[in-house]
């Protein structure tokens, strides 16, 4: 009887061990949720497209304009120097402080824009941007996380796998994962994404320069006395272009390029954005078409040159030379 009774409790522990280990083992639906947990937990900041404004024939003091949704990234040029500005809904966050860039070490200004990325998470209002950076050997990118308080110099990224060397050329995006973020291609043209390493930041000299200060201060003043466009919409007076309607409506915003016929029935209408401005010339590209065709108005590199002469407007235009064989059109 005592026997029994033995076997009968070592029979019962054995089946409540059993219970308690398949209460525990997690089914295949509860592995699949904790993983899409874990993803929801991961912050992707992607690559995100931009404006970019230069004026790199200034012979004052050259500058570089970054721009999207309410943020404003302006780059100052001061001899192998670069000071950035910050501004957040047209508020500075972050006034002129120096910053790293390799805009002149076997680069150029030009060069050196086109490596330029931003990785951004919109729902958070997040991101970071990714400025190319000195190098001897492999490419280098020097990372500033930004957010609506602040933009911060964290680190560099780079590799040596030979087989990722063209990273800079390709996407990228940042992984959040556990307060710790990490740069990985995205679609690596050799079927491989490559995650960047960690390097030790540049060391700069975090002082501002006071002469540089001065300088910036004086190129701004001056870019504000340059002659603006009034505001309004202005026609074309030559007689060789009465026929075609053409005019230019200047807003606070935009610039629309119009032509209508001379019975006032709308062909082709384009938005040109401002490129750059040089000695109060305004460098005009195609942006888009509102109406009619995009013709040849998107080949020119610049759609027109725009200069405020005393009431008249001096359009220097690739687009109406091609179109209309005339080259200087002046709008009233």
């Amino acid at each position: 009887m005592a026997k029994n009774s033995i076997i009968l409790n070592v029979f019962t522990i054995l089946l409540l061990v059993f219970f308690t280990l398949s209460s525990c083992k997690e089914s295949p639906k509860q592995k699949k949720e904790l993983s899409e947990s874990l993803k929801k937990e991961n912050i992707i900041f992607s690559e995100i497209t931009f404006d970019k404004k230069s004026d790199y024939q200034n012979t004052n003091l050259k500058s570089l304009v970054l721009t999207f949704k309410n943020i404003t990234y302006t780059l100052k040029f001061v001899e192998d120097r670069t000071y950035l500005q910050y501004k957040l809904d047209d508020k500075i966050i972050s006034d002129w402080h120096q910053i790293s860039y390799n805009f002149n070490y076997d680069s150029s200004y030009e060069d050196a824009e086109e490596n330029i990325k931003i990785l951004y998470d919109a729902s958070i209002n997040k991101g970071f941007l990714l400025l190319p950076g000195y190098t001897e050997e492999y490419p280098v990118f020097n990372v500033y996380a930004f957010d609506k308080d602040r933009i911060t110099y964290i680190e560099n990224i780079s590799t040596d796998d030979t087989n990722c060397l063209s990273f800079s050329k390709e996407k990228i995006e940042a992984i959040e994962q556990n307060h710790e973020v990490f740069f990985k291609t995205v679609n690596n043209q050799k079927g491989k994404n490559c995650v960047l390493k960690k390097e030790k930041k540049d060391d700069l000299n975090t002082q501002i320069i006071e002469s540089d200060l001065q300088k910036i201060t004086e190129s701004i003043s001056s870019s504000k006395q340059q002659i603006s466009i009034p505001t309004g919409e202005y026609f074309a007076t030559n007689e060789k272009l009465d026929d075609y309607g053409v005019s230019l409506k200047i807003e606070k915003d935009s610039i629309i390029y119009t032509e209508s016929g001379n019975m006032g029935k709308m062909y082709n209408q384009y938005l040109l954005k401002q490129v750059k401005t040089i000695d109060g010339k305004f460098f005009l590209k195609y942006s888009e078409v509102i109406n009619g065709y995009t013709g040849d108005a998107d080949k020119p590199l610049y759609f027109g040159i725009l200069q405020n002469d005393k009431g008249k407007l001096l359009f220097e235009s690739e687009y109406t030379e091609k179109k209309y064989g005339l080259k200087n059109v002046i709008f009233k």
